[in-house]
Order: C-alpha cells, then structure tokens, then sequence
C-alpha cells in the first residue's frame, strides 16, 4: 500500500515522537532512585519536539507521568491504516520488542466489526502490516474472549473493546473491571494471599474484593487488572468522545504506557494536546473526497415523490458515466444513493411520517427493482451480508434514518436524500460524511464521478447549508465549506465568480506578481522542477552501508542484550529470552517496501534493500541480529531518510550557490506567476472585508486561525490590499523547496508606503501553536529564511508599462503571537 503524502507527514511525526521519547524515558531511568521519581521524561519530550504548550500532563494509576496526544485526521483519512502504522513504529521505536499488550478501543459497533475482521485476515494488508511488526505472532482478541499471559508474552496481541465498555459513568458499572475468570493465570490462587499481598506492593491501583473469613486483600481477577498489570499502548477511537473528566480518570486507571487518539473533532478547548493535523485540504489534494457537494433545493417544498424523481434521474446519469468508465479503463463503480427517511420501525407506518417501506415502495413502483433496495435500520439490516464495492451487489438505494450516521463506510455513495425537515434534523448533519470518500481514493477524471450530491424536500436553503457545513466541521472538513456548492431552486443560489478590484488593477499592477525558483537553461530560463532539477542528482550509489554498519549500528547491536520480557512472578523476576523464532529475518521484500516509503523507485529501493541485507549478514551474532531485526530496519530507513535530505537541501543550495537556480518575478505566466483574476466564493450578504484583493471574499474557507489573522491585515491602515491563497490549488500562488511536496502560504498582503506607493509583499503562513515546533513547520521557516535571503531578479520584462516589484518577504505567524506580529509588519 502506498501512503498518501499527509499519512507520512503523519508517521514522520509520531516517529519523531517515539524516537525522542524513547531517549528522554531511558536517560531519566538510569537515574538513582530519589532523582527519577522527581522527573517526568515527557515534559522533557514535549520541551525537546516544541509542545511545551501541551496542557494535558496525565499520571497513570501509579503515579507516573505517561503521554497522552491526539491525531487530529479528517473523516475519510484512513485512521485504521494509521493506527496500524502508529502501533508498529511504538513496537519498533519505543517499546523496542515484538511482543506485548496494545488494547484498540472503537467508537461504534460498525467500525469495531470492520477494523476485527480486517485484522484477522491474513490477506489484508492491517493483518500484514502487524505480522511484519511480530514476526508473524499477532493475536486478534476481541471483547470478552480470555486473555492468557502467554499470549502476550509471546505474541503482539491486539485486544479491540468498545467505548461503551470502557467510557461508562462509574468504574463499578464498567464490564472491564468486572471479576471474570478468562484471566486468572496474571493473578495468584485466592488462598495466596502473600503473593496478592506483593502484587499489590507492586500495582496498588488493583480492584482488590476482600476474604472477610481471613481479613485479607484478594486481587480480583478481572480484565482491568490483566491490562494495569501489562501497561499496554491504547489506541482510542473517536477520542474526543472519551476526553470527559470521568473517561480520562478511568484511562489513567489503567496504568497505559501511552494513549494516541484519533479524531476529527479534537477539543483543543478541553485541553487535549493534538501532535499533527490533518487539514480538509489535504485529503482534497489526495482525491481523498468527492467535492464539490451539490445541494439541490426542492423543486415543490415538502413533496418527497419528486425528490425521489429527481434522485432516480441522477443517479441513472451517474450510472451512464461510471458504464462509459468501466468501459474505457476498467474501473467499476455502482453510484448508491442514501435515503433518509422520517420512520423505520415495524410498528410506526401509516402514522403520518414517511416510513422506509413506503420509499422503497414508490422506488419499485417507479420501475426500480426490488433488489436493487435495501433497508438499514436498529431492526432490518438488509446490507449486512452485502459486498457493497463488488461488481456482484445490486445495491443502488439503501433507505435509513439514523443507522448509518456514524462508523458506515461505502464510497459508492454519492446522493444523500432527506426526506425529514434538514433544518432541524441533527442526523442528517452526520450522514453528509458518508457520501464523500471517493472511490479507490483516486479521481476519475469525470467531474460528474468526483463530486456528490444533497436533496432534501422541507426547509429553508440557508438552513440546510448551515446543516451541511456543521456536518463538514463534525467530520474534520471545516476548511472545505467552500467546496458546497448550492444548485438553484427556490431559495438556493450558487457560487459566483468574483474578480480582483478594478482599483488595484488600475494602481498597483505591479502588486499581482510573485517570484518563483527558475533554473537557467542557457540563455533561456524554465520552472524549477523537483523531478528534474533536484531528485536525478541525489546519489543514492554513494551511501557506504559496510562503513556505516560496522561503525554505528553494530556496535549498538554488541550493547544490546537480546530481546526479552520479564515476567511477574510474585516469587521472583525471572528474566525469559525469546526463542529464535520469534525474532525476524531481514527480508528482501519486507525491506524493500519500508524503502520505498522514502525513495519513490521500486529499483532504486530493492538494489538498497539487497545491499544493506547483504551487509547485515557478515555481523557475528545471528542470533541478535534477528531478535533486533526491527531496530536494524528502523535505524536503515532513518538512515537512507536522512541521506535523502540532506542530499535533496545540499543539491538545491548549490544550485542557489551557482546561480543556476534564481528567485525570480516574469510577465510571462507560463513562466513566472500572476494573481489569478477571478475567484469562485459564495457570496455572503454583507461583505465582510473590505481591504480583501477580490470584489467578493471567501470567509467560509477560513479556519478560526485565518479568520482572525484576515480580520486584523484588514484593520491596518498599510495594507493596500490581502488575499487568502487556496491550498492545493494549481492556479494559486506556491513556494518550492529542497523536498519535493510545495508550500501553499495562507495569505498574500500588499503594503504601501506612506506616500500610498507598493512598498512590498508580505507572504505569510499562519500556524496553530499545536503546530509550531513539528519539523514541517522547521522546514518551511528554513525556505522562507532562504527566500527572505535572495535578491529577486526580473525575467522577460518586455511587454508591461509598469516596473515590477521586487520587494517581498516571507513570514510566519504564530497563534498566540498573531497580534504582535501583525503589528510588527503592518504598523506605518
């Protein structure tokens, strides 16, 4: 599986994370005793990677400080294949061995079933990526099954529980805690009472029940205390539903190691630290989502037989186009259509509301085949058995009220109906979200089968967009409001094209060019090109692997002991090595794939995989090579990492150093860069702005962030005039780098002098503080440090009756600091 570039932005962060933490947690445990409990080594992580704003400093059941972050990931992001890779990188990087406890709590019965059954199977690529993690000793445990010392001691077991299990109110009521007996073999007999008594010198956060014959303390032998014991990873679902005071007393309770999140609605407010974001923007840049969404007023408010009309016409033209693409490049989609209707119980038809039987009736009456419907409610589940995405299902209308708001995943959903009033229907708010993700997360090329589509029959169109928008918020989508396009009925209007102020045209021509890398090909110039100018250089021949092996990864390998688990004998520690078994052989293959994360050359990263697999061999002890095959294939990766930034920013400074490469401004648009003139916004009824480049402005677009740094360019009497730049846009303004990916600056500020001349271009990146410390920010605040640096030439000046201006600089702004720093470059 190849993962898209906002999935690696997110690995490279936890990596960073488990890296340093790992290094901070061993420094502070070679401490003497009275020093280490006076230290927490994750204030020194959170110090060391820029989160010393983290607010959430949770301590585990002991006492002891452990760390506690969210993943902020939009709804269609791919969490569960992030979570897999989040776990393997915690095995590898932090807890350092193969085996061991990580207990996976989901939000919804849905997803809980889907993520099982994918972890079992051998086939998929979740099951492989864990195999490879555990040399192929991965236990799938769902609630309720036993859970046996062995099974972690010798394998990576997964323990999936809901959050209803472990997020009630009270510990008592929570099953979790309960006595059971599939976990006796962590606890002593119960006439043993030494050995509960030093368990619980060990562990005293353990629910104990009490022998009142004998007057002594029993360890219940319940789940609770099996996870207390192990001090497993916990990865947490939906975590902003287990962020309350009570959730996060009972995840202390269980003595975790670490507890990662996921979520698209973090809440910063509550204080949870978020260590990456992921942006709606960044999905849309990946074909992650069908966008633009078109919501379609009714034609006759309140009359659902024409919505159902109307559906049916859609969904057939869509059919049309998806035949012509299965016939052209064999790719199959079926276009599914949601119908929200008003009832669905068994008892509730003929009572006045639209029930699910009678949309299904007037679907068949209206020539669509029976089979062709299927009802989702809490009684009937008709799609249970269905292979939705397969060529053999005949699905084409699935009539629901709330069954699939939450944890249901097709991307053959493109039409959502809703029958019941979208002004105050809160469901329909989360089933937007399911008809967004685009099938095989890769864009057809045919507009109609890379966007979706809203109808509703009762309920002002204002009202229903804002529904939408909250949906789009719920789902981590905020930023993509403007992609909601309204299709004109009664109340409905669409997006309109906006263009750039005939004043600024008329004074400040000049104000509309940006500078742009160009290599000088002779006596001509052309675009900077990551693919051409900087990744053909990169010598990936010249890395000395024996060297390197032999000076810095095998003499970590002689002061590591080989792989092994302690095992709580309340009578003594007993220190077991794994069987040779249970360690890994550097595979060809597996490296390969691991390569390939970093070098986007399938040769390039099997001729690297046999060298470093070839070198690996001549280290004298097999057997610890193998027991720490895991480590080795990290510290490679990180290596060939390292070796191709380096080389990337070492090609591109030299290229700055010759001059062959120069910052530079052109009248030539296929060359240099000019403001697009237009803009597509929907249009608000009162402008909001008034110093915005564009007639109309586009404040649906903005984060809570933009909107606030946008309000305070507005206020200052220097601006001439700002522009928000659209992420992932091509036809918006971009800064190239060293790496390959571009850097799409938020805002765009024209500044005049006093005398209401251009005095320059401010080019400016806004940055949540969550944010400001991660190596992408670092990255970018080097390219713009280099460009502040660089004296911008003019190119092809032939055809304008204006001097363009040279003047710019490259700024980013800090939540928290945006105020000064607005006023630091806009004060006259």
């Amino acid at each position: 599986m190849i993962l898209k570039d906002y999935q690696i932005k997110v690995i490279k962060a936890l990596k960073n994370f488990y890296i340093e933490a790992e290094k901070q947690k061993s420094a502070v445990e070679k401490l003497d005793d009275a020093l280490r409990g006076s230290i927490s080594y994750v204030d020194g992580v959170y110090n060391k990677l820029g989160f010393s704003h983290f607010a959430d400093r949770p301590k585990n059941g002991l006492g002891e400080h452990y760390p506690r972050f969210c993943l902020k990931l939009p709804t269609g992001g791919g969490k569960t294949i992030l979570a897999i890779e989040t776990i393997r990188d915690y095995q590898n990087l932090f807890a350092k061995k193969r085996t061991g406890l990580v207990v996976w709590i989901a939000h919804r019965e849905t997803i809980y079933r889907q993520t099982i059954e994918k972890m079992k199977d051998k086939n998929h690529v979740y099951r492989q990526w864990l195999d490879q993690c555990s040399g192929n000793r991965t236990i799938i445990l769902e609630k309720g099954q036993p859970l046996r010392r062995q099974d972690v001691e010798n394998n990576l077991t997964i323990l999936m529980l809901m959050i209803q299990s472990a997020g009630r109110t009270t510990k008592e009521n929570m099953k979790v805690f309960q006595d059971s007996g599939g976990y006796i073999d962590f606890f002593p007999q119960d006439n043993q009472y030494e050995k509960h008594q030093k368990l619980l010198e060990h562990i005293p956060n353990l629910d104990v029940i009490s022998d009142s014959l004998f007057n002594q303390k029993i360890v219940k032998t319940s789940l609770g205390n099996a996870i207390r014991i192990l001090h497993p990873l916990i990865i947490v679902d939906e975590f902003h539903t287990m962020f309350s005071e009570i959730a996060k007393e009972t995840l202390d309770s269980l003595n975790p190691s670490m507890i990662i999140g996921l979520s698209a609605t973090p809440k910063e407010r509550r204080h949870m630290n978020v260590l990456v974001e992921i942006t709606g923007h960044e999905l849309k840049i990946e074909d992650m989502i069908k966008l633009d969404l078109h919501l379609h007023s009714p034609t006759v408010s309140g009359n659902w037989h024409e919505m159902i009309n109307d559906i049916k016409k859609k969904r057939e033209a869509l059919e049309k186009e998806a035949i012509k693409l299965n016939s052209n490049k064999g790719i199959y989609i079926r276009p599914i259509v949601l119908i929200q209707a008003e009832r669905t119980g068994k008892d509730q038809r003929g009572k006045g509301m639209v029930h699910s039987e009678d949309v299904r009736d007037y679907l068949i009456e209206k020539g669509v085949s029976a089979h062709e419907v299927a009802v989702k409610s809490s009684e009937i589940d008709e799609i249970k058995e269905q292979k939705l995405l397969s060529a053999s299902s005949e699905i084409r209308y699935i009539i629901t009220k709330e069954a699939l708001k939450e944890g249901w995943d097709c991307s053959f959903a493109y039409i959502l109906g809703v029958i019941p009033s979208a002004r105050s229907e809160s469901s329909m708010t989360q089933l937007v979200g399911r008809i967004l993700r685009q099938p095989y997360a890769k864009k057809t090329s045919i507009k109609e089968l890379d966007e979706s589509y809203v109808y509703f029959t009762k309920g002002d169109t204002a009202d229903v967009l804002k529904n939408i928008q909250r949906g789009f918020e719920q789902e981590g989508l905020g930023d993509l409001v403007q992609n909601i396009s309204k299709e004109s009925g009664p109340t409905g209007s669409r997006k309109i094209k906006t263009k750039i102020k005939k004043t600024v045209l008329k004074k400040y021509p000049e104000s509309l060019y940006l500078p742009v890398w160009m290599i000088k090909a002779g006596k001509d110039h052309r675009r900077f090109c990551y693919d051409i100018d900087i990744k053909p250089r990169i010598n990936w021949h010249g890395i000395d692997h024996s060297r390197w092996l032999r000076e810095e990864i095998f003499p970590l390998l002689d002061e590591k002991s080989i792989t092994y688990e302690i095992l709580v004998d309340l009578d003594k520690q007993e220190r077991r090595y794994l069987d040779e078994e249970n360690g890994g052989i550097l595979e060809v293959s597996y490296l390969t794939r691991r390569i390939t994360d970093v070098i986007d050359n399938a040769f390039i990263a099997y001729d690297l995989a046999k060298a470093f697999i070839k070198e690996c061999k001549v280290y004298k002890d097999e057997k610890k090579m193998r027991a720490n095959s895991g480590f080795v294939t990290h510290e490679i990766i990180k290596k060939i990492g390292g070796e191709k930034e380096n080389q990337e920013q070492s090609i591109f400074n030299s290229l700055v150093k010759s001059n062959n490469i120069v910052l530079a401004i052109c009248e030539d648009k296929n060359l240099g860069y000019l403001l697009p003139k237009e803009n597509e916004v929907y249009p608000e009824g009162i402008e909001t702005f008034k110093l915005n480049l564009f007639e109309k402005s586009d404040i649906l677009s903005m984060n809570s962030l933009e909107r606030k740094v946008a309000n305070l360019i507005d206020n200052k009497k220097s601006v001439i005039w700002w522009t928000r730049n659209i992420a992932g846009d091509k036809k918006w303004y971009c800064v190239r780098g060293w790496r390959k990916g571009r850097i799409f600056p938020d805002f765009i500020v024209a500044k005049k002098k006093k005398n209401n001349s251009l005095e320059l271009i401010y080019v400016i990146e806004s940055k949540g503080e969550h944010l400001i410390g991660n190596p992408d920010t670092q990255y970018k605040k080097t390219i713009f440090n280099r460009l502040n640096e660089e004296n911008v030439e003019e190119i092809n000046v032939s055809v304008v009756k204006f001097n363009l201006n040279k003047n710019f600089k490259f700024e980013l702004v800090e939540q928290g600091k945006e105020d000064v720093d607005i006023n630091r470059f806009f004060n006259l």
